[in-house]
């Protein structure tokens, strides 16, 4: 079977990281000829991707996809709006298409200018694809709330299984990290700095830990200027040294997928806080999230899941092992884009 893989998206994030390890595990399966469109510009994901012996590997070009003559093609999607170049160009063609998408939220909620709006023109998108793969059972009803009447497979995110811990020496300070991109309207960042502030009895033997880039890089840098409990570092290439020396995870976004750095964290046995939205709602226990937004109740979550967090940890920390390892994620997911 040939199969084309049609990401035109610039950017590198979560679901490219999914979207990589699949397609990893499609080139490793005998019988199926895999070649991928990129945008030239996501040079990450092509780092990730082209030591691949037989993977072929092209510019995207969604005028060229009938060309190619896949058997199937499979679009990258992080929300609707992302690559639908190929999803229109399949479909025109009358090539099977499935999307994999992470994120099929309406942009108003997610707050995107002009929203509604957009919306609405969007809607005909979620009709495009002959099957769905998403990563969740919340997203999967998202997108039959968004009008998709096609089947939807759902095929969980998976992760490298932790290496062992290395025994480090904490000092008295309780270091809760906040990992991703940092982007306000989304990742609220500024949020909890709030939130902090607002509370200074509660988090008085605390210090923060930012990781990530984005765009709202230097108003994080300006807002927590001077204030020696807050501390900012870029991507780091292994993660590791820094889920050591982390406490909590505190996840206080307004929208989200199924996050890997929480999936991460829970593997290693390191509790997580998580507004009550989409995969944090899915797979924390109910009084580890908080209501979206609410300073308050970020700080009476914070404050019970840091008193009871090992009564649970756990069992959670099974459960992502078992339910979420990285071999699990490639066979769920060649056999989604597999299925007949």
């Amino acid at each position: 079977m040939n199969i084309l893989v049609y990401d035109d998206n610039p950017d590198f994030g979560g679901h490219q990281i999914m979207a990589a390890r699949g397609i990893e595990a499609l080139v490793e399966t005998p019988g199926l000829h895999i070649s991928l469109m990129c945008n030239p510009k996501n040079r990450k994901l092509i780092r990730i991707l082209e030591h691949l012996k037989h993977l072929t590997i092209l510019e995207a070009d969604a005028t060229r996809i009938q060309t190619l003559e896949p058997d199937r093609v499979l679009v990258i999607q992080g929300d609707i709006a992302q690559s639908t170049a190929g999803l229109c160009a399949a479909r025109d063609a009358d090539i099977e298409c499935l999307s994999y998408i992470a994120i099929p939220h309406r942009l108003a909620e997610m707050g995107a200018k002009m929203g509604k709006l957009r919306d609405i023109k969007n809607r005909p998108l979620f009709r495009k694809p002959d099957r769905f793969i998403t990563i969740s059972e919340s997203m999967a009803e998202r997108l039959r709330e968004r009008g998709a009447c096609q089947p939807v497979t759902i095929v969980q995110n998976g992760i490298p299984a932790p290496p062992i811990p290395r025994l480090t020496i904490h000092d008295t300070k309780f270091t809760i990290g906040i990992i991703g991109r940092i982007e306000f309207s989304q990742k609220q960042q500024d949020f909890f700095v709030r939130t902090f502030r607002r509370h200074p009895s509660l988090f008085s033997d605390c210090r923060v830990l930012f990781i990530g880039s984005g765009p709202d890089e230097e108003n994080l840098k300006k807002l927590i200027k001077g204030d020696h409990t807050f501390a900012h570092l870029p991507w780091q290439k292994s993660m590791e040294e820094t889920y050591e020396v982390l406490d909590m995870l505190v996840i206080p976004s307004r929208y989200e997928g199924v996050p890997l750095v929480m999936l991460e964290a829970l593997a290693r046995g390191i509790p997580v806080i998580g507004s009550r939205r989409d995969g944090m709602q899915d797979i924390l226990p109910s009084d580890w999230t908080f209501t979206p937004e609410d300073a308050a109740s970020l700080a009476t979550t914070f404050s019970s899941a840091r008193q009871n967090w090992q009564h649970k940890i756990a069992d959670l920390q099974n459960r992502i092992l078992e339910e979420h390892s990285l071999e699990h994620f490639n066979t769920n997911f060649v056999n989604a884009v597999t299925q007949k």
